[in-house]
């Protein structure tokens, strides 16, 4: 009935696969836990073969980088049920009734996708960039979410049915990091595939340093406009370049452009979101430039 399919990348994914297995024992529904490493070499590989061990759970650890997309596309075809439970490696559900919850939302007619949430919890990450940023754009109830159900749509956990997923999938040409979410969300709007948001929430764990998080930042930025440019996005479909377009005929950015090196220091040594949105904003203009 139930596939659950983990994208993993550096990080013990032990835990989460326990907790899930665990908790699919108690629903008693046929299952399958499946984790694919995507090539990270990590040491927490030695310990995530473990997995391995785990009745009705697989662990395999690539041997070549295929890319956030196209990792995920591949645990879909390797998944055996006809639902699709899709999970970062780096979190964890917040409640014993995860399972439960999502399971019951499985049924032969169904043509939507639900996707529960993130949450953070409150330790000591909570002064890193990471941290804030998530707290302030992806920490809301789903009452909220609903709203605007593409912005709101995070793969690190979401249910879908397999023959919807297959209409869809990863676009696998987007090998760096950054707005493959909101592309694929856009893609179920599209096939008429609703997005539900529901309250059932998995904390994110895996918080990057601040220099690791501006440095995908940037890569996150660099896919933008290659999406914008190709006509896969438009300008108004994410807040940073919907800001951009409207500030831009203004001048505004190039004179804080002049200032680059300070935000940019500031968004990493004081973890200013301020400073990081400054900065974002300074890069994106200089790639919108070198685009041209």
């Amino acid at each position: 009935m139930l596939s659950v399919l983990i994208a993993t990348y550096n990080f013990n994914t032990v835990p989460l696969v326990k907790e899930i297995q665990l908790q699919l024992s108690r629903v008693s529904i046929p299952y399958e836990i499946i984790c694919f490493d995507d090539a990270s070499k990590s040491d927490f590989n030695t310990i995530n073969q473990t997995i391995n061990n785990i009745v009705h759970c697989t662990f395999i650890e690539h041997t070549k980088n295929l890319g956030r997309s196209k990792n995920r596309n591949l645990l879909a075809k390797t998944a055996k049920y006809d639902w699709l439970l899709f999970l970062d490696g780096d979190v964890l559900p917040v409640n014993n009734l995860f399972i439960k919850n999502y399971v019951a939302l499985i049924s032969t007619n169904n043509n939507k996708t639900y996707t529960g949430g993130i949450a953070y919890k409150n330790n000591e990450t909570k002064h890193l960039l990471r941290y804030k940023f998530g707290k302030r754009s992806e920490v809301f109830s789903a009452f909220e979410r609903n709203k605007n159900p593409e912005e709101y749509f995070f793969s690190s956990t979401f249910l879908i049915s397999k023959s919807s997923f297959n209409q869809i999938e990863f676009n696998e040409d987007l090998l760096n990091y950054g707005y493959e979410d909101l592309l694929f969300a856009k893609k179920l709007n599209q096939k008429g595939i609703q997005i539900k948001h529901i309250d059932n929430q998995v904390y994110h764990l895996g918080i990057d340093t601040n220099e690791m998080f501006l440095a995908k930042s940037k890569k996150a930025v660099e896919n933008l406009v290659v999406l914008i440019g190709d006509g896969l996005l438009n300008k108004n479909d994410t807040k940073i370049s919907k800001f951009y377009f409207k500030i831009k005929p203004f001048g505004l950015i190039p004179f804080l452009s002049l200032f680059e090196n300070y935000f940019k220091n500031k968004a990493v040594k004081s973890a200013s979101l301020f400073c990081y949105d400054v900065y974002r904003l300074i890069y994106l203009h200089r790639v919108f430039k070198n685009s041209k």
